[in-house]
């Protein structure tokens, strides 16, 4: 029961992916949507990514390891990266919100 607790870092980290996936797809489509619309997407998408697999027996619980997590802590920064890159090539109003942060 105790190993079941290693979806928690999937799950921070699969929304940590997530976010600067969904940035860099709103900058690439040109789309006007708020970051909280981006953050809640993001949260729902990594329940999803963990929840679906999971209940459908398409993943076991025990091939959750550190590997696949290495996957997307790379991939988060990765998409980070992107984004950096082309926040002054495609500026959004979503700049604005951020700076805020």
């Amino acid at each position: 029961m105790l190993h079941a607790l290693i979806v928690i870092p999937y799950y921070f980290v699969g929304t940590l992916a997530a976010l600067p996936f969904l940035i860099v797809l709103t900058r690439i489509l040109r789309l006007k949507v708020a970051i909280n619309l981006l953050v809640a997407t993001s949260i729902i998408l990594s329940l999803a990514g963990l929840i679906v697999p999971l209940a459908c027996d398409w993943v076991e619980l025990v091939s959750l390891t550190g590997r696949p997590l290495l996957v997307l802590i790379v991939l988060s920064f990765l998409f980070a990266g992107v984004d950096a890159a082309l926040c002054r090539i495609l500026p959004l109003p979503l700049d604005a919100e951020l700076r805020e942060l």
